[in-house]
């Protein structure tokens, strides 16, 4: 669309019939002259006379022409996009989204996206004049709009911009579009406008309907990266932790940059010591898995992290995790008589002297004594023979195990296998208790161990095993009984017939471990057999250990929770800046849950009691925000609910390239050009008509001349 910049000046134009009317004002009268005859005057030239007033009538329509291109050149004629430009001297709202997000971080050239997004604001804040309403909005997640506005002084908006932080969440562009089309919707001015400035790493954008007159804008940072590797994850998978003993962590690393990566160091800290470090290479585009070994030297709670050397994005170059190492066990044994307790007992005393990783303390009591016992005291239960559960009991356990405790069951010849199918299976979805194989009167009729689930933390260092089968002495199992897994249950070790020995089940945040055999001597010879004692005493680190490390990811941004088991008096958290907050505490069923929310940063979140830590998290950055690919402008404007939305270089002028893209590109250079050739093609074509002119006249003295003497 056409338009100009200067209307107010087009009143000019009436310039245009000055040329007009000194041609007419100066048209030279006609003298009458008496002559004998007009003979000679006849022999002028037809066609010359003709050419002369054709190029008279032609400087006419020049002068014309260039007076109208001068007065166009001032009023600024400009080719307009649409016609939703900006109308002259009316207020204007504009919102600004400037993208924070983790990705915004980037730096291809040593200074980072959004400290180029920071310039780029304030030259956008000049634009406007004073009385327009400019909004703020930052698009790391949760989108905000920023308080203080809407801002009518640039330079309360520069101050603004100037304290905006680079962030470590992911993008909220579909939050941020919301936020400015409430703004826009309810703005009253003539004018609108949305700028965006952003690297367009957002997923999951819906469409919104139209805004109808506003005007999008959008600066994209593209640049790639030419050396970044990602860590995208540190893994520990499920293991046992013990002091002294070695663990894995496995990280994942991502080469997001443009160039190959040949040999960069991964550093692997705990508690802020460096115990391992490795070299990486990955071809552009690719992933790469690094496995640490190392040892904790220390219990409680461990911090670590898996550290690359700094590239073109230093803040993807951090993972953290966690785990615990109890320093002390409590472990309550369940019998429905001490006789139940006597091999246990002793397998676990054995194993406890045998390892000086973590003390233990064991309490032992009776079936009936269950009732009043306080389950949140302990950290894994034992059940051996308990035939079946006090009232109540067996909504305790599973209580204590959705709060993060561990329960092992042992059968015996006192239990009733279809109560423990109602009231404890069948409740956590282990499976249910079938027929009982084998008979205790026959001695010569016993299964064996079939598959063992070497992977499984239970047996790491402790059994060896080969291509063939299990190293093992396998106990003789007389008796047993039928397990039939429900869906999400796994079984650990199996009969030589197929059904479970050792099955396991999550149960909330923590685990419950199920044998199909007993230790009683009519069943088996399990307690007399070298599996016997390391298999018990693993089984309790590994359940009494649950509650602290079955932690999924947690990133920035998310909720942290947390289920105590004894009620605490000042809770805190310590934030990865040093800084405490006060936490408040939920009563949840017997235990009491601490939920986080303040979780903007990566780093350690530990949560203490009077100086006392209770817990730690770890946080990281959500990956997927670096390897999300940018969106397409077409839905970035469906997103932001405008027509389209006109591209700006975050090279150059920006407030030129604003002002092309809101008015139009200018032609007022074209026009002045059009009129000094105009100028300079009525000057020659005078000069011609002059001459013209002069030798007309010249012919016609030369006839009268003639005419005289003949006369």
């Amino acid at each position: 669309m056409f338009g100009f910049l200067n209307s107010a000046l087009l009143w000019a134009m009436a310039a245009v019939a000055l040329p007009l009317l000194i041609h007419l004002l100066t048209k030279r009268k006609l003298k009458v002259v008496a002559i004998s005859t007009i003979a000679f005057l006849k022999r002028l030239e037809r066609e010359n006379i003709r050419q002369l007033k054709l190029k008279q009538l032609l400087l006419l329509l020049l002068r014309m022409l260039i007076v109208a291109l001068l007065v166009l050149a001032f009023a600024r004629p400009t080719l307009r996009q649409n016609s939703a430009a900006l109308a002259q001297r009316a207020r204007a709202t504009a919102v600004i989204i400037v993208d924070n997000s983790l990705s915004m971080a980037a730096a291809p050239e040593g200074i980072s996206s959004l400290a180029l997004a920071r310039r780029q604001v304030q030259a956008i804040a000049d634009i406007f004049s004073p009385g327009d309403e400019i909004h703020f909005i930052t698009a790391a997640k949760p989108a905000t709009l920023l308080p203080g506005g809407p801002f009518v002084e640039a330079d309360k908006l520069r101050d603004a911009v100037q304290t905006l932080p680079q962030t470590w969440a992911e993008t909220d562009l579909a939050g941020a579009f919301a936020l400015a089309r409430e703004v826009l919707e309810k703005s009253r001015n003539v004018n609108r406008e949305l700028y965006v400035l952003t690297d367009g790493r957002a997923a999951n954008l819906p469409a919104l309907s139209e805004i109808t007159g506003v005007r999008g804008y959008v600066v994209r940072y593209t640049k790639p990266l030419p050396n970044n590797l990602t860590l995208t994850g540190a893994t520990l998978g499920n293991q046992i932790f013990e002091r002294g003993k070695s663990f894995e962590v496995t990280a994942i690393v991502a080469n997001n940059g443009a160039n190959d990566v040949q040999s960069q160091l991964l550093h692997l800290y705990l508690n802020d010591k460096r115990v391992a470090q490795q070299s990486v290479a990955a071809p552009a585009g690719t992933q790469r898995s690094v496995t640490f070994r190392a040892v904790p030297d220390t219990t409680g709670f461990i911090a670590g992290r898996v550290a690359l050397e700094d590239d073109d994005l230093s803040a993807d170059n951090t993972q953290y995790f966690t785990f615990y190492i109890p320093p002390h066990r409590r472990l309550l044994a369940v019998g429905e008589r001490p006789a139940d307790l006597v091999y246990v007992r002793a397998a676990l005393q054995f194993s406890a002297a045998n390892n000086q990783a973590a003390t233990q303390s064991w309490k032992e009591i009776t079936t009936k004594e269950l009732a009043a016992e306080r389950l949140q005291s302990y950290d894994g239960i034992l059940l051996a023979n308990v035939s079946r559960f006090p009232e109540g009991a067996a909504e305790r356990l599973i209580n204590f195990m959705d709060g993060g405790g561990g329960v092992i069951v042992m059968p015996g010849s006192e239990v009733d296998l279809r109560h423990y199918n109602e009231a404890l299976l069948s409740r956590i979805n282990l499976g249910a208790f079938g027929e009982t194989m084998g008979s205790l009167s026959r001695s010569d009729n016993f299964m064996q161990i079939g598959r063992i689930d070497f992977s499984h933390p239970l047996f790491d260092g402790v059994f060896e095993s080969s291509a063939d089968k299990p190293r093992l002495d396998s106990p003789q199992f007389r008796f047993a009984v039928q397990l039939r897994l429900s869906s999400g249950a796994t079984s650990i070790i199996d009969y030589s017939n197929n059904y479970p020995f050792l099955a396991e089940r999550w149960v909330g945040n923590g685990r419950v471990l199920l044998f199909t055999s007993s230790v009683e001597e009519a069943w088996s010879d399990f307690s007399f057999k070298g599996i016997f004692a390391p298999l018990l005493y693993r089984s309790v680190v590994y359940v009494a250990q649950s509650r602290d490390n079955l932690q999924e990811t947690a990133t920035v941004g998310s909720e942290l929770t947390n289920v105590l088991r004894i009620p605490a008096e000042e809770l805190s958290v310590e934030l990865p800046t040093g800084e405490q907050l006060k936490t408040p505490v939920q009563v949840l069923g017997q235990n009491y849950q601490v939920r986080v929310t303040e979780t903007a940063e990566p780093g350690f979140y530990q949560l203490r009691d009077r100086g006392q830590a209770l817990h730690t998290w770890a946080v990281n950055f959500n990956a997927a925000e670096l390897s999300t690919a940018p969106v397409a402008e077409e839905a970035l404007a469906a997103a932001a609910g405008v027509t389209s939305l006109a591209a700006l270089s975050a090279e150059g002028d920006l407030r030129a390239q604003i002002e092309a893209a809101r008015y139009g590109s200018e032609l007022w250079q074209i026009f002045l050009i059009a009129a000094l050739i105009a100028m300079a093609i009525e000057m020659l074509l005078y000069r011609s008509t002059a001459t013209g002119v002069a030798s007309g006249k010249g012919k016609t003295v030369e006839l009268s001349q003639e005419n005289a003497g003949v006369a």
